[in-house]
């Protein structure tokens, strides 16, 4: 379970450096729906399938739920963090674990 630092919302400086390190992850929306979001790619279905398994995995064990979007051959992970209407650092540290979980298959990937 994440400690109450980790569920502190961060000021927008924080958001954009924190995010400058964070590859590939975006900031979407704003107010108390900022978050940040990253679109992962796969070759199929399956593939997608078992990422976003290995996802809802993680995120149990983190107890941080994110927003899904699944398509055959993506999966956006979008993370904000509700209670503090805005992004905190357990934002950032799973999507850190995300990040880890995908291998991409092919150098467009």
């Amino acid at each position: 379970m994440q400690s109450a630092t980790t569920r502190t919302a961060l000021s927008a400086t924080q958001i954009i450096a924190t995010l400058a390190k964070a590859e590939g992850w975006k900031l979407h929306g704003d107010g108390a729906d900022v978050a940040i979001e990253k679109t992962y790619k796969f070759e199929n279905f399956l593939k997608t399938m078992a990422f976003v398994n290995a996802v809802a995995y993680v995120a149990e064990q983190q107890d941080h739920h994110p927003e899904l979007l699944l398509t055959y051959g993506s999966c956006s992970v979008r993370f904000n963090t509700h209670d503090v209407q805005g992004v905190s650092r357990s934002d950032f540290e799973c999507a850190a674990l995300v990040d880890a979980l995908y291998a991409p298959t092919s150098p467009s990937a």
